[in-house]
């Protein structure tokens, strides 16, 4: 964990035009009209890449705001989430910060009245004219812990995908043909990978959630988005069960890339950045991860990105993913000028120019890209934008298991281990998720 103060150099003027990916344009100012003397932030872009970029952005805003002190803090995914939530409600928290949306953090944050709804900014900046209805109703609770309705409580930065990645040059050099149009197709190229007595999947499960992923991009790739209603209702909250004979699948299917030796050799002790790094040096030949590592990923030009292929006969799978935590406004930010100052600062992380800065990183952002806008497109970038595309026009963007319920990430982090070193079957872990889940629905 860092703290810093920020100061840095003024941006360029913003263009407003057409839209890269689509969406319609966001509005915003950096005039520096609200008085509020500290804005108290916390993020969880932790990597190098992601915290440069953080700091180019906040010094624009600091620029713009020279009355005013930025306490900036970063913290990992982990901490974030573990300390967020107490810091808050013992007074010593951020006004603004990031927060995951599920029922672990933000809908346990609403229900303890630790957040602040964003609604009226929605209105006053024209947020939701630039992400659908669809990604908004992932940071809403309703005073009764409804998911996906009533007040608003956030809005994310970046987009986010759980896919597919893949060295092109380690598939050619196994002989594997691309592409790869289906489930199948992976599977018989990760066995033709190590046949080659190469590795075909990269993964480190010391630390950080690859397994997570890899178990629920796999299952979601299973389902059409035309029969998507049982997995929102799950997640929302609205009722259903993690016992189905695609979650077992896909667990049996984990367990045996883990026990037949399709993963990295010693993938137990390194940790999922560790694995990252590893495939970016040109270690293995997938990687099921998030559009988050783009930054990454960008160094090897051999890498590329894809949607996890469903199975023949299922014409829109479902991806993992939405949007990266979101910006939220937390009940530290008593006054009316500190609140309309996070809702600046809020507002500038998702405009153009925010999303301009992410772009030219590398990373695939939410809110709009002017299509006039002087940035170097990378091949991970413009694959991660077209599959962006073509997932909100199928309403084939699936969802983040670990929100069904405030325990399901702890379920997933304690037993996953289990099931990869074959002390736990594929149906045990799935009823431990389905216990956990059972129990949250009884004590709503």
């Amino acid at each position: 964990m860092f703290r810093r103060i920020i100061s840095c150099s003024m941006s360029p003027a913003v263009r407003r035009s057409a839209v890269l990916a689509g969406a319609a344009v966001i509005g915003f100012s950096l005039s520096g009209m609200v008085h509020a003397e500290t804005l108290t932030v916390w993020d969880d872009h932790d990597s190098e890449s992601r915290a440069a970029v953080m700091a180019e952005l906040n010094g624009r805003f600091k620029e713009a705001h020279p009355d005013i002190t930025l306490d900036h803090t970063i913290r990992d995914f982990a901490d974030l989430n573990m300390t967020l939530k107490l810091a808050v409600s013992s007074g010593d928290g951020p006004d603004v910060t990031k927060v995951n949306q599920g029922a672990g953090a933000m809908g346990l944050m609403v229900k303890e009245n630790l957040l602040v709804p964003v609604d009226d900014f929605i209105t006053e900046y024209g947020w939701d004219k630039n992400q659908s209805d669809s990604l908004l109703a992932r940071d809403r609770w309703s005073d009764k812990g409804e998911f996906g309705v009533g007040p608003t409580y956030g809005i994310s930065s970046l987009a986010e995908i759980v896919g597919l990645y893949y060295n092109e040059k380690v598939l050619a050099d196994a002989g594997v043909e691309l592409p790869l149009t289906s489930f199948e197709d992976l599977m018989a190229a990760a066995d033709k990978i190590k046949d080659a007595g190469k590795t075909p999947f990269m993964i480190g499960t010391a630390k950080g959630h690859l397994t997570l992923h890899m178990l629920a991009g796999i299952t979601q790739a299973h389902i059409d988005a035309s029969d998507r209603e049982a997995l929102d209702d799950l997640v929302y909250g609205h009722g259903g069960t993690f016992n189905t004979p695609g979650n077992v699948e896909s667990a049996k299917i984990v367990q045996d890339w883990a026990q037949d030796g399709y993963f990295f050799n010693g993938y137990q002790g390194i940790s999922g950045d560790d694995a990252v790094q590893l495939f970016v040096s040109g270690e293995g030949a997938f990687l099921i991860s998030g559009t988050w590592y783009f930054g990454d990923m960008k160094a090897n030009p051999d890498i590329h990105f894809m949607p996890i292929p469903g199975p023949e006969g299922v014409e829109h799978p479902l991806s993992v993913g939405g949007v990266d935590l979101a910006w939220a406004i937390t009940s530290i930010a008593k006054d009316d000028d500190t609140k309309a100052l996070a809702g600046e600062y809020i507002n500038y992380m998702v405009s153009e120019d925010a999303a301009v800065t992410w772009a030219k990183a590398g990373y695939l952002p939410a809110s709009s890209v002017p299509a006039d806008a002087d940035i170097e497109v990378t091949p991970l970038l413009s694959e991660g934008i077209k599959i962006w595309k073509s997932l909100n026009e199928n309403n084939a963007i699936g969802h983040y298991p670990d929100w069904a319920s405030p325990t399901m990430l702890k379920t997933f982090d304690d037993n996953t281990p289990l099931l990869l070193a074959g002390q736990q079957t594929p149906q045990e872990l799935i009823d431990k998720l389905d216990a956990d889940y059972q129990a949250y629905m009884k004590s709503k």
